[in-house]
């Protein structure tokens, strides 16, 4: 079995450096926040200074290597923050950018989401972006997790038919995550469901839902039911890193 939590923590110097010399957006919500905290910690660790992260679009002209992030959309609305990352990168930001990453959030996919429809228009959408912009990179993810601890959480995951709580809904985030992972896989691909799902001695938090195996996050990373606390967004700011790293090959 592959240890996620230790292939994460194996971050190179040369990647973290790689990096701080490239113009990356990111578009998200609030967990796409736990992991750019993460970030200053990982190279603070490997006794560099981290890039610098700031909320907006890219600047025109902007030679020097930076994090250029924004919330997109809003959450429970995973079709607007696929426009709205679309539009962004249509507005100036697909002419400076080397690295693209959209990421949704968990609170997107609910227990009936039609993860089929959804992922159509998902690829639909970078397919027409990657022929725009042909410089640029994009890096795909999958969506987040959420843990299944706590009685609040299991009774509203039975009490409402549409809920973000509960095994039916990690399983919902399980079977776009497959689709994701079967269209993406390779260097292009940060797999932020395995990373969370994956505890530190690579063991994963694993359920099944009729029938269906799928994976929550581990309590372990979780400041709730569905952020991370800090050693979560180390970790997960670590992959995130490795991954923009590797996906770059100018």
């Amino acid at each position: 079995m592959t240890k996620q939590g230790s292939v994460a923590s194996g971050i190179l110097m040369d990647d973290l450096a790689k990096v701080s010399r490239m113009k990356v957006f990111f578009g998200h919500q609030s967990v796409g926040m736990n992991l750019l905290d993460g970030i200053p910690g990982v190279y603070a660790a490997h006794g560099m200074v981290a890039p610098t992260i700031e909320q907006g679009g890219i600047r025109p002209g902007t030679n020097a290597g930076l994090i250029y992030h924004a919330f997109i959309g809003g959450n429970e609305q995973p079709v607007l923050k696929i426009q709205d990352f679309d539009a962004k990168m249509r507005s100036g930001i697909g002419q400076q950018a080397d690295v693209a990453v959209m990421k949704l959030c968990y609170v997107d996919i609910v227990s009936n989401t039609d993860v089929n429809a959804l992922f159509a228009m998902y690829r639909e959408t970078i397919a027409a972006l990657e022929q725009d912009f042909p410089r640029v990179t994009f890096v795909h993810v999958t969506v987040p997790l959420m843990t299944e601890q706590g009685q609040l959480s299991k009774l509203t995951a039975r009490l409402t038919g549409r809920s973000r709580y509960g095994p039916a809904a990690n399983a919902a985030r399980e079977r776009l995550n497959a689709l994701i992972r079967r269209a993406y896989a390779g260097d292009q691909l940060f797999d932020l469901a395995a990373i969370e799902s994956t505890a530190p001695d690579g063991s994963r938090s694993i359920g099944t839902y009729k029938g269906q195996q799928y994976y929550r996050l581990y309590d372990g990373y979780a400041s709730d039911s569905g952020h991370l606390n800090g050693e979560g967004a180390r970790v997960a700011a670590t992959a995130w890193l490795k991954a923009i790293a590797q996906s770059w090959r100018k």
